[in-house]
C-alpha cells in the first residue's frame, strides 16, 4: 500500500490534496463532503473586507435620509462588520467541530487595521492555519513596483509579527522578481507559499456590448507558471510551497509534487467533477507511485525541483529554440 502521506505548514495531511477557496467551502455541508471524498484539508472561502465595504454602502444607500451623516454610517458600518465576522467565525467552529481534517480560513483585506482584527480573530476561532489572499492592482503608473511590493511586505510581516498560528500567502505571480518576493516571504517566517491565485478577469460581451467576467473555471493546462516557480523555489526556501492554478487531474498533481510542492490545492476541477474527484485522483496516483516503485511520497517529493537535477537551466528557459533538446 502506497503511502500518501506529506506535511504541510506542519500540519500532518493524510494525502496532498486540498480543496481550495471557494463556494465549494463556504458552508459546513461542503467542507463535509471534502472530507468524505478523500480531501486531506480545506480551505475556507475568503472573508473579503472589500465585500463588506460593498454591503455596507448598499445599505446606507437603501435608507433616505441618511446619507450623509458620518455617525449613520459609521452604525452600519460596525453592524455589518461584525455581522460578517460573526458568521464566518461561526463556520470556522462548525467546520472544526464537524471534521477531522485541518480546516484553513482564509482573508482577504486592504487596510492594515483590518489585517490584524480578523486574523487575531482567526486564531482565537480555532482555525488549523490561516491563508492570507492579497493582491494589489498595479494600475497606478505613479506608483513603482518596488512601492507596491513594499505594501505586501509590510501587510505580510505585521501579520506574521501578529499571529502564531501557521500562516501561508497565496500570491499572484505579477511580479518583476518572484523568486525575491518568495524568498522574503519565507524569511518572514511564513509557513507556505500559496503559487499561485486565480483572480477575476474582465471580458467583453460584444452581443450586449457590456463589461462581463471571463470564465470562472480554469480551461486545463494553466499549470506552467506554477510547475516551473514551484521547481524553481522549493529547494531554495524553508517555507512548504503548495501548488495551485490549472490542476486538474492526478498528472499534473504528480508533476508538482516532483517539483517539489508539499500539496496542491484544487478547484475548478471539483466544480466541473465534483468532491469525489479527490478519490479518483489518490488512486491514480497510488497507482503511479506502485508502477514506478515509490512507497511514499517523501521517495520523489522535489525530485525535479532546479536544485536537485544536473541540468537546472531547464526550468529557466524563455524563448522558443528550433530544436527542442530537452
Amino acid at each position: 500500500m502506497q503511502n500518501l502521506e506529506t506535511t504541510y505548514m506542519g500540519l500532518k495531511l493524510k494525502n496532498p490534496l486540498i480543496l481550495g477557496s471557494s463556494s465549494l467551502s463556504d458552508n459546513v455541508d461542503g467542507v463535509k463532503k471534502a472530507e468524505d471524498a478523500g480531501f486531506a484539508a480545506v480551505v475556507l472561502k475568503s472573508i473579503f473586507e472589500e465585500q463588506i465595504a460593498f454591503d455596507v454602502n448598499a445599505d446606507i444607500k437603501s435608507v433616505d435620509g441618511f446619507h450623509a451623516r458620518n455617525d449613520y454610517y459609521d452604525v452600519v458600518s460596525s453592524i455589518t462588520t461584525e455581522r460578517y465576522l460573526d458568521k464566518y467565525l461561526d463556520l470556522v467552529n462548525k467546520a472544526k467541530k464537524a471534521v477531522n481534517i485541518p480546516v484553513i480560513a482564509s482573508i482577504n483585506c486592504t487596510s492594515e487595521s483590518a489585517w490584524l482584527e480578523y486574523a487575531k480573530l482567526f486564531q482565537e476561532s480555532g482555525a488549523d492555519a490561516l491563508e492570507l489572499n492579497y493582491y494589489i492592482m498595479p494600475s497606478n503608473a505613479k506608483i513603482t513596483g518596488a512601492e507596491i511590493e513594499k505594501l505586501y511586505f509590510d501587510v505580510a510581516k505585521l501579520t506574521r509579527d501578529t499571529i502564531s498560528l501557521p500562516l501561508s500567502i497565496k500570491m499572484p505571480w505579477h511580479f518583476t522578481s518572484i523568486a525575491n518576493v518568495v524568498k522574503n516571504y519565507s524569511q518572514m517566517g511564513f509557513d507556505g507559499i500559496v503559487m499561485f491565485n486565480h483572480f477575476f478577469r474582465p471580458d467583453i460581451d460584444i452581443n450586449k456590448v457590456k463589461i462581463c467576467a471571463d470564465r470562472l473555471i480554469q480551461p486545463k493546462g494553466e499549470y506552467s507558471e506554477t510547475l516551473r516557480w514551484t521547481a524553481l523555489m522549493s529547494g531554495e526556501i524553508k517555507a512548504d510551497i503548495c501548488s495551485s492554478t490549472g490542476i486538474r487531474d492526478s498528472e499534473t498533481v504528480i508533476k508538482m509534487l516532483l517539483a517539489g510542492a508539499k500539496a496542491v490545492q484544487l478547484t475548478s476541477v471539483v466544480y466541473k467533477e465534483g468532491y469525489t474527484v479527490a478519490s479518483k485522483i489518490t488512486k491514480e496516483i497510488e497507482a503511479w507511485m506502485k508502477e514506478h516503485n515509490y512507497s511514499s511520497i517523501k521517495d520523489f517529493d522535489g525530485i525535479l525541483a532546479q536544485e536537485r537535477i544536473a541540468d537546472p537551466e531547464k526550468w529557466e528557459r524563455a524563448q522558443y529554440m528550433k530544436a527542442n533538446r530537452f
